[in-house]
C-alpha cells in the first residue's frame, strides 16, 4: 500500500502548498534575526587615561582633530570664534585665526589639504587651506551645523538631531541621511564627531557619552563612559561640557576635552569581557 499512486502524488502536492509558508517563516525568522543583530546591547569599553596635557580654556571647543603632529581646533561663541593650531607638545598656537563676530563657530575636519569649518546658524561652511589658514569658499546650506567629520570621501554633518548627514566636499551637496539608533531608540543632540577606522564615533551634547556608530546601519554599537574624566577636570560652568574627539594613529589612542576645560585627555580603549 505504500507504494500506491495517491500516496506518491499526496507529497508533492502537500511540499507544493506549503512552499510559500515556508518561505514566509524564512523571511519572518531572518528578520527577527536581523532585528536582534540590530538590537544587540553596544560595546562598553573600558579606558585607560595615559597622558594629561594643557588645553586652553578660552576654547570652547567644537573641532578637534590630529594631523602629522598637529592639533587642529575650533572654538566658538560669537564674537570668540577662532580656528588654531598647535603643536601636540606645546601650547602656544602655531597659527591662529580669529572669524568674524557674526560666525559661531563649529565642527572641523581635515580633507585633501583643505579644513572645514561648520558655523552654528549662519548657514555657512568656511573652507580654509590647512597650512595658511587662508580662506578658499564660504558655501551655504540649510539647517545648523554642530559636529564634522570626514571618511575620506564625504563631509558627515551632524545638528544637534539623531540624524547625520553626508556631504559631497564639493558644493556641500547632501548624498545621503543617516538615523542614529540604540536599542530601537533615537540618539539624539549628537555633537561632535569622528571617523576611525571604519566607524563614527560621536558626543552627545551634555552627556558623559561617546558613542560609536555603525555608518551603514546607524546602530549604536560601542559607547565610552567618560565620567571619570570628568569628574577629574572637574570643568566649571553648565556649558563646560565634554566635546571633542581626536584619534592619535600613531599610538591609535584618543584625544578628548570639554568646552573650556583646562587639559586634554589621551586615553586607551579596551573593550569590557
Amino acid at each position: 500500500m505504500a507504494k500506491e499512486r495517491p500516496r506518491r502524488i499526496r507529497p508533492r502536492v502537500i511540499a507544493s502548498a506549503l512552499s510559500p509558508l515556508l518561505l514566509l517563516m524564512l523571511g519572518l525568522g531572518s528578520a527577527l534575526l536581523s532585528a536582534c543583530a540590530k538590537d544587540r546591547a553596544p560595546v562598553d569599553y573600558r579606558y585607560e587615561v595615559v597622558e594629561v596635557r594643557p588645553h586652553d580654556t578660552r576654547l570652547f571647543t567644537q573641532g578637534l582633530l590630529i594631523h602629522k603632529g598637529l592639533f587642529y581646533e575650533s572654538g566658538g561663541r560669537y564674537r570668540q570664534s577662532r580656528l588654531v593650531a598647535y603643536d601636540e607638545h606645546a601650547t602656544d598656537p602655531v597659527r591662529e585665526l580669529r572669524l568674524p563676530p557674526h560666525y559661531f563657530a563649529e565642527g572641523l575636519t581635515e580633507l585633501g589639504g583643505q579644513l572645514y569649518l561648520l558655523t552654528w546658524k549662519e548657514n555657512t561652511l568656511l573652507t580654509f587651506d590647512k597650512d595658511s589658514f587662508e580662506l578658499l569658499e564660504e558655501t551655504h546650506y540649510p539647517g545648523e551645523g554642530w559636529g564634522l567629520t570626514d571618511d575620506n570621501e564625504h563631509l558627515i554633518r551632524s545638528d544637534g538631531s539623531d540624524q547625520l548627514y553626508f556631504h559631497e566636499p564639493q558644493g556641500f551637496g547632501i548624498t545621503r541621511t543617516l538615523s542614529v539608533r540604540e536599542n530601537g531608540q533615537a540618539v539624539a543632540r549628537l555633537n561632535e564627531l569622528e571617523f576611525i577606522e571604519g566607524t563614527l564615533w560621536a558626543n552627545i551634547w551634555h552627556s558623559n557619552r561617546v558613542v560609536q556608530i555603525d555608518p551603514s546601519s546607524g546602530q549604536v554599537i560601542g559607547s565610552i563612559d567618560l565620567s571619570a574624566v570628568v569628574r577629574r577636570e572637574n570643568p566649571s560652568g553648565s556649558e563646560a561640557v565634554l566635546n571633542g574627539i581626536a584619534y592619535d594613529e600613531e599610538h591609535q589612542h584618543f584625544w578628548v576635552t570639554g568646552k573650556s576645560w583646562r587639559h586634554l585627555y589621551r586615553i586607551e580603549l579596551q573593550p569590557e569581557p
